[in-house]
């Protein structure tokens, strides 16, 4: 019986370390860590949006540059169906310039945009992206915590 009851501890100690990790602490995350978020459908319709009441005026509907007030501006927006030229920049690198304007890029026509944040930003971020490369070219946008 003592024998009996020796196993069981031994058992459910054993259980409990290995289900508990070894007893070892584990690492704090990293609150500095990028963030990936997944791009969705749904994602990328709420991009349409922002970018549409933000954006189009001077980029145009289709991110060619070509927006009505467009023709006003020197140098032009930026064609961000260009996916070339897009595909150099990081996505942390276009939410900064959406965020403190053109003029960290070059661009000083472009108005900083501090109220677009959180997953605003993050689906702005995403639609600008499959401009260039269509909606299943995006599946992630990678960012800095806000």
């Amino acid at each position: 019986m003592k024998r009996r009851m020796m196993i069981a501890a031994v058992l459910c100690a054993a259980g409990l370390l290995v289900a508990c990790g070894g007893g070892e602490a584990a690492e704090p995350a990293d609150p500095n860590a990028p963030v990936v978020h997944e791009v969705t459908p749904a994602l990328l319709e709420q991009g349409q949006g922002v970018y549409m009441v933000n954006c189009a005026p001077c980029h145009g509907e289709t991110g060619r540059g070509d927006g009505p007030a467009a023709a006003t501006l020197n140098p032009p927006p930026r064609n961000h169906s260009n996916s070339e030229y897009m595909d150099q920049l990081t996505d942390q690198k276009i939410a900064d310039t959406v965020r403190m304007g053109g003029i960290i890029s070059g661009y000083p026509n472009m108005p900083s945009s501090p109220h677009i944040r959180g997953t605003d930003v993050v689906a702005l971020i995403a639609h600008v992206r499959a401009l260039g490369r269509g909606p299943d070219g995006v599946q992630t946008v990678t960012l800095k915590p806000q």
